[in-house]
């Protein structure tokens, strides 16, 4: 009976000339196909009509339905994907697919992953900076997006000629079960340390969660482990009878790839690697010491889909960073401005203890919490104190939560009398860049090249922001008046 309401099914859709399947209502353009979904807390059944003004050709409901477009009846939401999924043909199955998680780095990991594997095949990023494959770009709601949403961009994907996707897998998509249509051949966890403790009841309820990008991978694919994380036995005991390891350190040498005589700075870094008996000298573009990290995790992933080490290496020396990830620029009065995505306490204080090491000036830093972090905002405050000879708060997606509540919080464990507060982003950055003079370093955290605000809590509404890039230009002083994208290299 199933078999045959399925086959009915894929019939009605196969006669619709659809654009997209969307489950939110106010995406939704014409020529796509609503599915509904009755959650925890909303039941979008009660959308439909919103979907059907907005041009929905058909409808993917639990429920019988009289409507003006074709109605398709699936008995749940689960149900739904499998059937789009049919409807697809399992574009997920015909793509390398390499996971990356991490409480810090697989942003950069991900993205510069996928810009190496462009250079031999045809590759796509899914992740905090959006989807990008072939000429699109295609922003995101999350970081992971819902399985309906990755079998849209599967299919696209496919249909371009993609042959790998790397994707960011959060621990929210995780614990949500949004790649659970995904086997992955290769898979990597940066590291693991304290996020997102506002939806994950614990931090082993988030250990857990990360755990389980291991229990998505195909048989016989490939887990890559840091070694130097305190969960590496974990991580490498989920493996067992699953999956292959590839480990990588920068403090043990029993380490698959290991990283010795290691160097950092703005400049970017460079170190030994040992490989299979093989000793190689590395450079990488990339800033600080954190990012040798991130090189090697790359490297391992690129020995993982048997891209020959030397190879690996030399793409390595021209990798460029991640959008928003350490972008690093000199003014004019010999001061140094960074640009960061840090937002957590272990990517601050990675980020803050890097800078003080190659620092000689003063470090200024303007810093928001979102609203969703509103438990770390006192911590997070208190860190950036300490480290910084002065802190401008602002805001940085409050998410609904009153941003005076959130100063507060930022406020509430600092002991020093360095601190200042404004609503207004772009403000906050031009009193904290005429503060600046030769040798110091101002760091502009937590927004990347995030150009919106959240001021709400409706992630449909953002609210536009010019970015940090452009208000640090608008503030004066850039040595590259013009705008262009030039990183240099300015602390020693």
């Amino acid at each position: 009976m199933m078999n045959n309401r399925n086959t009915t099914n894929l019939a009605q859709l196969r006669q619709l000339d659809l654009a997209q399947f969307k489950s939110n209502s106010q995406t939704i353009q014409p020529g796509d196909v609503f599915v509904c979904r009755q959650g925890p807390n909303w039941d979008s059944h009660k959308s439909i009509d919103e979907a059907i003004g907005r041009g929905a050709v058909g409808v993917i409901a639990n429920k019988p339905l009289e409507l003006d477009v074709p109605c398709i009846l699936t008995p749940s939401f689960s149900s739904s994907v499998s059937l789009i999924n049919q409807y697809y043909q399992y574009p997920q199955d015909k793509l390398v697919q390499i996971g990356v998680t991490g409480t810090n780095g697989k942003t950069t990991v991900a993205y510069c992953l996928n810009a190496l594997l462009n250079r031999q095949f045809k590759s796509a990023y899914t992740g905090t900076l959006g989807c990008q494959f072939s000429d699109e770009q295609v922003e995101l709601d999350n970081t992971t997006p819902d399985a309906i949403s990755l079998l849209n961009l599967f299919h696209a994907m496919e249909q371009s000629g993609v042959t790998h996707n790397v994707m960011e897998v959060s621990s929210h998509a995780l614990s949500q079960d949004r790649v659970s249509i995904v086997d992955f051949d290769v898979v990597v966890i940066t590291n693991i340390g304290s996020d997102h403790l506002d939806y994950h009841r614990s931090r082993d309820d988030y250990i857990q969660a990360k755990l389980r990008l291991i229990d998505r991978l195909k048989p016989g694919g490939i887990a890559v482990i840091n070694l130097d994380d305190e969960l590496a036995l974990a991580m490498i005991e989920r493996c067992r009878s699953k999956a292959r390891v590839v480990t990588f350190s920068m403090a043990d040498p029993g380490a698959d790839i290991f990283a010795s005589e290691i160097t950092s700075s703005c400049h970017g870094g460079q170190f030994r690697l040992i490989y299979q008996g093989q000793d190689l000298a590395v450079r990488t573009a990339l800033p600080f010491t954190f990012n040798i990290e991130n090189s090697l995790a790359v490297l391992a992933m690129l020995t993982a889909i048997d891209i020959e080490i030397s190879i690996a290496v030399d793409m390595l020396a021209t990798m460029e960073h991640a959008p928003g990830r350490s972008e690093v620029y000199m003014m004019e009065n010999g001061a140094t401005a960074i640009i960061d995505y840090a937002h957590n306490y272990d990517s601050l204080l990675n980020l803050l203890e890097n800078v003080q090491r190659h620092s000689c000036g003063r470090i200024y830093t303007v810093i928001g919490v979102t609203g969703d972090r509103l438990a770390d905002a006192a911590a997070i405050g208190e860190l950036c104190s300490d480290r910084s000879d002065h802190v401008f708060f602002t805001t940085d997606n409050p998410q609904g939560v009153c941003q005076e509540k959130l100063f507060a919080a930022m406020t509430s464990q600092v002991s020093k009398d360095n601190t200042s507060s404004d609503h207004n982003r772009q403000n906050i950055i031009e009193q904290a860049v005429s503060c600046l003079m030769p040798e110091d370093v101002l760091l502009l955290c937590g927004k990347g090249p995030e150009k919106h605000q959240y001021i709400s809590s409706n992630k449909n509404d953002p609210q536009p922001y010019i970015g940090d890039f452009a208000a640090l230009m608008q503030a004066g002083g850039m040595r590259f008046p013009n705008g262009q994208l030039q990183v240099e290299a300015a602390i020693a």
